[in-house]
Parts: C-alpha cells; sequence; structure tokens
C-alpha cells in the first residue's frame, strides 16, 4: 500500500520536470529541439499520469510494468476510464497531442541515439496541455491525502 502523499508528491515531482524544460525551452538550450527537453517534458507527463491513477487505486508495479512503463498513450487511456479526465475541455486534441509525444519517449530511445528529427508539437501547445492535465491530477492528489 502507497502512503496517503506518495501521488502528490509524484504529481509535484512531474511539475518540477516540466519547469525544467520550460527552462531548456526559455533560454533556447540547443534551440529548445533537444533530447533533454523532450526528456524533461515526457517525463512529467508521465509523472503526473502515474500519480493521478495512484490515487484511483492503480499500483505502482502495475504502472511500472511493460503495458504502461513509459508509454504515455496507455496511461493517458487508463486515467481516460475516469469521469474527471473525460471532462476535460479539449481532452481528444490533448489526447492526439499525447499520442505523438508518446512516439517518441515510450520506447526511451530519445535518451540515446533513436530518432534524429522529433516531428511534435510546438513546446507551448505540450506546456499548454500539461497545464490542463495536470491541475486535474493535483486538485485529484489533494483530495485523496485528505
Amino acid at each position: 500500500m502507497i502512503q496517503k502523499e506518495y501521488p502528490y508528491r509524484l504529481w509535484k515531482l512531474g511539475f518540477d520536470f516540466k519547469r525544467y524544460a520550460e527552462v531548456i525551452f526559455k533560454n533556447k538550450i540547443n534551440c529548445a529541439g533537444s533530447r533533454p527537453f523532450y526528456f524533461m517534458i515526457g517525463h512529467s507527463y508521465e509523472l503526473i499520469l502515474k500519480s493521478f491513477l495512484l490515487t484511483k487505486g492503480i499500483e505502482l508495479k502495475t504502472l511500472k510494468k511493460n503495458k504502461y512503463g513509459h508509454n504515455l498513450l496507455n496511461l493517458f487511456k487508463l486515467a481516460m476510464k475516469y469521469k474527471k479526465f473525460q471532462e476535460i475541455l479539449g481532452i481528444k486534441e490533448i489526447e492526439s497531442n499525447v499520442d505523438l509525444l508518446n512516439t517518441y519517449y515510450k520506447d526511451k530511445d530519445h535518451e540515446y541515439i533513436g530518432a534524429e528529427i522529433m516531428f511534435v508539437k510546438h513546446p507551448i501547445v505540450l506546456f499548454e496541455d500539461f497545464d490542463i492535465l495536470s491541475d486535474v491530477c493535483e486538485k485529484t492528489c489533494e483530495a485523496f491525502i485528505l
């Protein structure tokens, strides 16, 4: 059994990774199209989605296994089974953006050599989508603690 505050701490860590991605983007480090940027933003999505799913009683070991693991789209689809996610304005567009990011993130190829060119939405779109999802995840984690 996980500690009550663990999902919130995981959400907070995901939010921190998003802030690091913003630093890379705002300071034009490696033109913000860099592997470190996509690692940071992809990892931030992974952590907040897992934080939400933990509050729904899904065990961490389940979320770490092959079907989910680093697969952002599978994590997102699992979260979509819950009303809080289904009601998010523009959720289908967010899902398609997550799917595109997942193409590069799920196998973690971008951390090594992997794809040389990444066709992902502009970082601003990824930040905006993250903020929408993060808001729902944060509120769910806070309610879980109480």
